[in-house]
């Protein structure tokens, strides 16, 4: 195995693994959170947008975002656990087919075409699994945000002025 190859997979996997644990953080603990959303103690309100939208671009590099953002843990863990899995395959399919004579004998094969063929396989079906991950977060997320709200019986901070509603707007300094 390449070592400079092996050592860039072995520091995207410590980063992700450094990352994981800060998703599951207190909201007490994340600033902002929940300013500008009605709450019921500790829950917040959880926009079906937002979570789409988190799911679109911060989830193409970490997939199960707009879950995690949603707070389903369960479903935005295994879409990760995916995305690892998925992006393993697109590793070890490009390590085999860019020397495919040092993964010769035992599962693989002996011929060199062989090895080649497992790799390039691996490549598609880690890119399949890594779109799939990707896109079940893009699609789900907004129904995963709306139970979280139906859950706790969330709704939108929203005042009348005059007769007009009004979304209200809250900071915190």
């Amino acid at each position: 195995m390449n070592k400079k190859i092996f050592r860039r997979l072995s520091i995207l996997f410590l980063a992700l693994a450094v990352a994981v644990p800060a998703f599951g953080a207190p909201a007490s603990t994340t600033g902002l959170s929940g300013s500008l959303e009605s709450s019921r103690g500790t829950h917040f309100y959880k926009d079906p947008t937002k979570a789409l939208m988190v799911a679109v671009f911060p989830g193409f590099l970490i997939h199960g975002y707009g879950h995690l953002y949603a707070k389903d843990h369960l479903t935005g863990t295994a879409l990760l656990g995916g995305e690892i899995l998925s992006l393993a395959a697109i590793g070890m399919g490009a390590m085999m087919k860019s020397d495919p004579e040092q993964y010769q004998g035992g599962i693989f094969g002996t011929a060199n075409d062989v090895v080649e063929r497992t790799g390039r396989r691996m490549i598609i079906y880690g890119g399949i699994g890594f779109a799939v991950t990707w896109f079940a977060d893009i699609l789900h997320a907004p129904t995963a945000a709306k139970d979280y709200n139906d859950r706790w019986n969330l709704s939108p901070v929203a005042s009348l002025n005059n007769g007009v509603p009004t979304l209200a707007l809250a900071c915190r300094f």
